[in-house]
């Protein structure tokens, strides 16, 4: 499987998984966190994106939602800790409808392991390409 849509869903998703792990390697300080919120964000929405692409394209099965690609990504064994893709869920959409220094420095501790799951994910799909 390898449609133009997913070769260049694929190369996205690799530049912005180095962009977030540059940010998270930074020192931390506001900006800093905040940068690595908003890369968190849209390695996010790339993530789930590339995830429904695979899963539909490969697999034949029809997804809408994140959480609907995580759980069939999770059956199909290219996620390993359902859980953790689950709270990214509730994290992403903590930030789209509320901010607080609280929240944000909460989602930012959790931004390495993030980054970790998102990582083996990716790993596994170019490993399908």
């Amino acid at each position: 499987m390898s449609s133009d849509r997913y070769n260049r869903n694929i190369e996205n998703l690799d530049k912005a998984l180095f962009k977030f792990g540059e940010a998270l390697a930074e020192p931390e300080s506001s900006i800093v966190r905040d940068a690595s919120i908003q890369r968190f964000e849209f390695t996010y929405e790339l993530l789930w994106k590339t995830l429904k692409n695979f899963v539909e394209e490969v697999h034949g099965i029809r997804t809408v939602s994140p959480r609907q690609v995580f759980k069939e990504a999770f059956a199909l064994s290219l996620i390993e800790k359902e859980a953790v893709f689950i709270e990214m869920i509730e994290s992403r959409n903590t930030l789209a409808h509320t901010y607080s220094e609280d929240q944000a420095k909460s989602i930012y501790e959790k931004c390495p392991t993030y980054l970790a799951v998102m990582k083996n994910v990716f790993n596994q799909l170019k490993n399908n390409k």
